[in-house]
């Protein structure tokens, strides 16, 4: 049998490239946006911010975004929806938050059994 090893996407202090939903300037912090991978300038007490914005970007354009956690590509455990907070599943998976933890927000939408990109808590 061959090992396998696993690294996550992106570690904290990685830029990560994200859609622009809603407008962003520099410095401004962000949370996910409207679609799968994108972001738009956080809300107040915001529960969805993945970082803070590295230049200024236009709706439709790419931002760069510094993250301070890591952003992993998991396997769902039922079906996901972006933006959902997630929770430890049966044999290493995640779910949507029913009633333990919540240790990641999911960034992209998923199928069950499919990977969801989820940036750890």
């Amino acid at each position: 049998m061959v090992a396998k090893s696993y690294l996550p996407l992106f570690r904290p202090g990685d830029t990560v490239t994200f859609g622009v939903t809603t407008a962003v300037a520099a410095g401004q912090v962000v949370e996910l946006g409207t679609a799968d991978s994108s972001v738009a300038p956080a809300a107040a007490a915001s529960a969805k911010v993945v970082g803070v914005a590295g230049h200024d970007a236009a709706v439709g354009d790419k931002v760069t975004v510094e993250v301070a956690k890591p952003i992993h590509e998991l396997k769902a455990v039922g079906a996901i929806t972006r933006g959902q907070r997630l929770e430890t599943a049966a044999a290493g998976g995640v779910r949507t938050l029913a009633a333990g933890t919540a240790v990641f927000l999911a960034i992209t939408s998923a199928a069950d059994g499919a990977l969801v990109r989820a940036i750890q808590l």
